[in-house]
Protein backbone atom coordinates (compact mmCIF):
# COMPACT_ATOMS: atom_id res chain seq x y z
CA UNK A 1 0.00 0.00 0.00
CA UNK A 2 2.93 2.35 0.62
CA UNK A 3 4.35 1.35 -2.37
CA UNK A 4 1.52 2.35 -4.84
CA UNK A 5 1.21 5.46 -2.57
CA UNK A 6 4.76 6.65 -3.30
CA UNK A 7 4.50 5.91 -7.25
CA UNK A 8 1.44 7.25 -7.46
CA UNK A 9 3.13 10.69 -5.76
CA UNK A 10 6.35 10.31 -7.91
CA UNK A 11 3.91 10.37 -11.02
CA UNK A 12 1.90 13.27 -9.52
CA UNK A 13 4.86 15.54 -8.79
CA UNK A 14 6.67 14.90 -11.94
CA UNK A 15 3.25 15.20 -13.97
CA UNK A 16 3.14 18.70 -12.09
CA UNK A 17 6.72 19.61 -12.77
CA UNK A 18 6.64 18.94 -16.27
CA UNK A 19 3.97 21.21 -16.66
CA UNK A 20 5.46 24.04 -15.39
CA UNK A 21 8.31 24.19 -17.68
CA UNK A 22 8.19 26.67 -20.89
CA UNK A 23 9.52 26.50 -24.33
CA UNK A 24 12.99 28.04 -24.98
CA UNK A 25 12.72 27.85 -28.24
CA UNK A 26 9.69 30.14 -28.43
CA UNK A 27 10.78 32.32 -26.13
CA UNK A 28 13.54 33.36 -27.73
CA UNK A 29 11.17 33.45 -30.97
CA UNK A 30 9.54 36.00 -29.56
CA UNK A 31 11.85 38.47 -28.91
CA UNK A 32 13.68 38.02 -31.93
CA UNK A 33 10.40 38.99 -33.13
CA UNK A 34 10.10 41.88 -31.17
CA UNK A 35 13.63 42.96 -31.72
CA UNK A 36 12.64 43.05 -35.79
CA UNK A 37 9.02 44.93 -35.37
CA UNK A 38 11.02 47.21 -32.59
CA UNK A 39 13.84 47.54 -36.04
CA UNK A 40 10.61 47.94 -38.51
CA UNK A 41 7.40 47.63 -37.61
CA UNK A 42 5.01 45.23 -39.73
CA UNK A 43 1.76 43.43 -39.71
CA UNK A 44 1.49 40.42 -40.73
CA UNK A 45 2.45 36.42 -41.50
CA UNK A 46 5.95 35.71 -41.99
CA UNK A 47 7.57 32.13 -41.84
CA UNK A 48 10.98 31.95 -40.05
CA UNK A 49 13.22 29.03 -40.24
CA UNK A 50 16.23 28.22 -37.94
CA UNK A 51 18.25 24.55 -38.11
CA UNK A 52 15.17 22.42 -36.60
CA UNK A 53 12.29 23.99 -36.79
CA UNK A 54 10.16 26.35 -39.31
CA UNK A 55 7.60 28.92 -37.34
CA UNK A 56 4.82 30.57 -38.72
CA UNK A 57 4.67 33.88 -37.39
CA UNK A 58 1.65 36.77 -37.44
CA UNK A 59 2.12 39.82 -35.86
CA UNK A 60 -1.05 42.08 -35.28
CA UNK A 61 -0.84 45.59 -33.65
CA UNK A 62 -4.06 47.00 -31.80
CA UNK A 63 -4.96 49.58 -29.84
CA UNK A 64 -5.75 48.88 -26.15
CA UNK A 65 -9.68 49.36 -25.61
CA UNK A 66 -11.46 49.92 -22.00
CA UNK A 67 -12.20 45.65 -22.22
CA UNK A 68 -9.11 43.51 -22.91
CA UNK A 69 -10.85 40.50 -23.43
CA UNK A 70 -12.07 42.11 -26.54
CA UNK A 71 -9.12 43.37 -27.83
CA UNK A 72 -7.13 40.12 -26.98
CA UNK A 73 -10.06 38.42 -29.46
CA UNK A 74 -9.94 40.71 -32.34
CA UNK A 75 -5.93 40.30 -32.04
CA UNK A 76 -6.71 36.54 -32.22
CA UNK A 77 -9.01 36.53 -35.07
CA UNK A 78 -6.87 39.11 -37.11
CA UNK A 79 -3.87 36.84 -36.53
CA UNK A 80 -5.64 33.96 -37.81
CA UNK A 81 -7.30 36.03 -40.64
CA UNK A 82 -3.44 36.96 -41.58
CA UNK A 83 -2.10 33.22 -41.35
CA UNK A 84 -5.08 31.92 -43.58
CA UNK A 85 -4.64 34.42 -45.80
CA UNK A 86 -0.41 33.38 -46.08
CA UNK A 87 -1.08 29.55 -45.98
CA UNK A 88 -4.14 29.24 -48.03
CA UNK A 89 -4.37 32.57 -50.66
CA UNK A 90 -7.30 34.90 -50.83
CA UNK A 91 -9.54 35.90 -53.60
CA UNK A 92 -10.31 39.96 -53.43
CA UNK A 93 -13.43 41.51 -55.40
CA UNK A 94 -13.81 44.99 -55.05
CA UNK A 95 -16.82 47.19 -57.04
CA UNK A 96 -16.93 51.05 -56.48
CA UNK A 97 -20.11 52.77 -57.37
CA UNK A 98 -20.39 56.73 -57.85
CA UNK A 99 -23.76 58.52 -57.56
CA UNK A 100 -23.81 61.93 -58.96
CA UNK A 101 -26.68 64.13 -57.80
CA UNK A 102 -27.40 67.36 -59.08
CA UNK A 103 -29.43 69.75 -57.13
CA UNK A 104 -31.67 73.07 -58.44
CA UNK A 105 -29.05 75.43 -58.35
CA UNK A 106 -26.64 73.53 -60.46
CA UNK A 107 -24.42 72.28 -57.95
CA UNK A 108 -23.36 68.11 -58.07
CA UNK A 109 -22.70 66.19 -55.19
CA UNK A 110 -21.00 62.29 -55.73
CA UNK A 111 -22.00 59.93 -53.04
CA UNK A 112 -19.36 56.90 -53.55
CA UNK A 113 -20.14 53.48 -52.61
CA UNK A 114 -17.35 50.91 -52.11
CA UNK A 115 -17.69 46.69 -52.01
CA UNK A 116 -14.95 44.92 -51.27
CA UNK A 117 -15.77 41.27 -50.94
CA UNK A 118 -12.70 38.84 -49.65
CA UNK A 119 -13.02 35.14 -49.91
CA UNK A 120 -10.75 32.64 -48.94
CA UNK A 121 -10.32 28.59 -48.32
CA UNK A 122 -9.10 26.66 -45.58
CA UNK A 123 -9.01 27.52 -41.93
CA UNK A 124 -6.48 27.85 -39.35
CA UNK A 125 -7.47 26.31 -35.74
CA UNK A 126 -5.01 27.83 -33.43
CA UNK A 127 -2.04 29.81 -33.11
CA UNK A 128 0.39 30.26 -30.15
CA UNK A 129 1.02 33.55 -28.24
CA UNK A 130 4.50 33.85 -28.03
CA UNK A 131 4.66 37.27 -27.25
CA UNK A 132 2.95 41.02 -26.03
CA UNK A 133 4.53 43.90 -25.68
CA UNK A 134 3.88 47.55 -26.25
CA UNK A 135 5.67 49.69 -28.92
CA UNK A 136 6.24 53.36 -28.99
CA UNK A 137 3.13 54.09 -30.40
CA UNK A 138 1.38 52.66 -27.35
CA UNK A 139 -0.02 50.05 -29.60
CA UNK A 140 -0.20 46.61 -27.92
CA UNK A 141 1.94 43.97 -30.31
CA UNK A 142 0.53 40.32 -30.30
CA UNK A 143 2.80 37.82 -31.39
CA UNK A 144 1.09 34.63 -32.84
CA UNK A 145 3.03 31.25 -33.61
CA UNK A 146 2.29 28.06 -35.12
CA UNK A 147 5.08 25.38 -36.29
CA UNK A 148 5.19 24.27 -39.52
CA UNK A 149 6.74 20.69 -41.26
CA UNK A 150 10.17 21.47 -42.15
CA UNK A 151 10.81 21.73 -45.91
CA UNK A 152 12.72 19.01 -47.10
CA UNK A 153 15.95 19.78 -48.05
CA UNK A 154 17.11 18.97 -51.77
CA UNK A 155 19.09 15.97 -51.82
CA UNK A 156 23.10 16.24 -52.88
CA UNK A 157 24.75 14.75 -55.62
CA UNK A 158 26.85 12.41 -55.73
CA UNK A 159 30.58 13.22 -56.98
CA UNK A 160 32.04 10.46 -58.55
CA UNK A 161 32.53 8.72 -61.84
CA UNK A 162 29.36 7.87 -64.13
CA UNK A 163 29.11 4.44 -65.34
CA UNK A 164 28.44 3.97 -69.23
Amino acid sequence: MKREFLFFAIVAITMIASAQSYNSDLNDLGQYVQRMYMNEPFEGARVVENVDNCYLITVVAEKPGNNDYATNRKAEVKGLSYANKYLNGEMSMQNTIVHTTENSQGYSYDEIEDFIESRSMGYVQTMQVISTFTDAAGKKVFVYCKQLPMPEQPKAKKKGKRRK
